[in-house]
């Protein structure tokens, strides 16, 4: 109930910020921070490309499927680059169908409209794609790892901040990159306990697998 509860507070404010031109507002303003600030939280911003994370856990997981033959350890790693790429995935389907106008450059009466499907660059703003990539990671710590957790989220939160001073996205854009991120390890976690892939216990703890099929991380 509780997460029910979270989702649906999370959901009103994403509306609130669109509906009452808020994020616009905010994004007018970061136009005009000093350049040094700018150009730092584009060094930062960099951490949440997402194709790092895709290729360590794509390694990992064939690392030990092949390497290490370690069952768990496998499972895990495909675990984490399905739930990453899921969200990578559904992403960039959202940015296309909905084709917000990123802010930035001159503030004209465009900016953060929604145009519909497009495949211009400039009308890919909502959600969030690094927002997206650290809302999974975020997630994935907290099954697989929960001790890293907090230094986990703490990033989040500084690259979703970043993505504002950067200038390319909407407070709403990171908020509900977050929470997409977020969705896409949930459905990824439900997949792989309904196909027996990887059965995972409460509080971030697993449960060794039984015999199954062999899993493919696609």
């Amino acid at each position: 109930m509780n997460a029910r509860i979270a989702l649906a507070a999370t959901g009103i404010a994403i509306a609130a910020l669109i509906a009452t031109g808020a994020d616009q507002m905010l994004a007018h303003r970061l136009q005009f921070i000093d350049p040094a600030v700018r150009r730092g939280a584009a060094l930062l911003t960099r951490a949440g490309d997402s194709t790092p994370y895709l290729l360590f856990t794509a390694f990992a997981a064939l690392y030990f499927r092949f390497r290490r033959r370690d069952e768990r350890l496998w499972r895990m790693a495909a675990f984490a680059f399905a739930a990453i790429a899921l969200s990578g995935v559904a992403v960039n389907l959202l940015k296309i169908g909905l084709g917000r106008v990123r802010p930035g450059g001159p503030y004209e009466a465009g900016v953060g409209s929604f145009l519909g499907p497009t495949l211009a660059d400039f009308a890919r703003s909502f959600p969030s794609g690094h927002a997206t990539t650290l809302g999974a990671v975020v997630a994935v710590v907290a099954v697989l790892a929960p001790r890293w957790l907090v230094p986990a989220v703490v990033l989040a939160a500084a690259v979703g901040i970043s993505r504002l001073l950067v200038g390319y996205h909407f407070a709403s854009d990171v908020i509900a990159g977050f929470l997409l991120g977020w969705a896409s390890v949930a459905l990824t976690r439900h997949v792989f306990a309904r196909r027996g892939w990887w059965p995972v216990e409460g509080h971030g703890r697993m449960s060794r697998p039984g015999p199954s099929a062999p899993l493919s991380p696609a």
